[in-house]
């Protein structure tokens, strides 16, 4: 199993190195194809977009990123609390190992309990993380090499963050607006500025043009330079939608929604979707999880 999961995710994780279709986001959407990263119920899954079908389980953990050198990011619940210990916040830590689950490190680790870490993201060169900590009353992002050295803040109170293709620049979500930091200076520009970004993940566009992020009800694609975002329309009611990513060819977008039925007496349901970046071809493609945290293709 550990060998067709490393081949498996090899396969996939190399994709990323040759991708060379960069249209833009505007252009019609074939079919999607490839195989998503879905994180829920504290594990990732590979999953193939047509079928549904899941490929294999990714790191051992939740929030699982996969490299382009075929390494995985993830994070690992550590909760020693007892519930009757008052304040008890819980705790996760910052994971890597290959794809096959060899040569776990340990990189962000919380002993006392009072703080975590999630959403993972590569650089593009394998060699940096990207990665949301919270602790009571307080989060924010933190970068950290691969090899656990040079753990440093670069936002205070932000959503996740996802490095640029370039690898020279983060965007995540703070105040309900899209920002975009400069590793290079630390300066930080904000992209949107009309409070309507929800608290989830943003993703870049291959070519790095274009930036994709949640809203309550849809999603927004933006130009990563600034301009004026696009919503991305349905007929049907979403809500809670959340961590869109882009195809590798920018022409679709998966994100995960609840979806809400004409009878009010039926629960929702937590959904994975496809859709084109103008939200046609909307395609339900998995139930029960929490969020898409990449897309590669075969």
């Amino acid at each position: 199993m550990a060998n067709k999961l490393s081949r498996t995710l090899s396969i996939v994780a190399g994709f990323a190195l040759v991708t060379a279709v960069q249209a833009a986001p505007a252009q019609a959407a074939a079919r999607p194809t490839g195989v998503l990263l879905l994180s829920g119920g504290g594990a990732t899954h590979a999953v193939d977009v047509r079928s549904g079908r899941v490929i294999a389980e990714v790191g051992d953990g939740f929030d699982a990123a996969v490299s382009r050198r075929a390494s995985v990011a993830y994070g690992r619940d550590v909760d020693p609390c007892h519930p009757d210990v008052e304040g008890c916040f819980g705790a996760a830590d910052l994971l890597t190992s290959s794809v096959a689950g060899t040569g776990e490190r340990l990189l962000v680790h919380n002993p006392e309990a009072q703080g975590g870490v999630s959403d993972p993201d590569w650089s593009p060169d394998g060699a940096l993380i990207v990665y949301s900590w919270h602790t009571p009353g307080e989060r924010g992002l933190n970068l950290v090499r691969a090899d656990g050295s040079g753990n440093e803040q670069i936002v205070s109170f932000s959503g996740p963050g996802t490095f640029a293709p370039s690898g020279r620049s983060v965007a995540f979500v703070k105040d309900g607006n899209l920002q975009v930091i400069d590793l290079g200076t630390r300066q930080v520009r904000q992209v949107t500025s009309d409070g309507l970004a929800a608290w989830s993940a943003p993703d870049w566009s291959p070519d790095g043009r274009f930036l994709v992020y949640a809203g309550e009800s849809t999603f927004f694609v933006v130009p990563a330079a600034g301009g004026t975002p696009v919503a991305a329309a349905w007929p049907a009611m979403m809500h809670s939608v959340g961590s869109p990513v882009f195809s590798p060819d920018g022409r679709s977008v998966a994100f995960t929604a609840t979806e809400s039925f004409p009878d009010p007496d039926q629960p929702w349901v937590r959904r994975v979707f496809t859709a084109a970046v103008d939200g046609s071809r909307l395609t339900p493609v998995k139930d029960t999880y929490d969020e898409a945290t990449d897309w590669f293709g075969l």
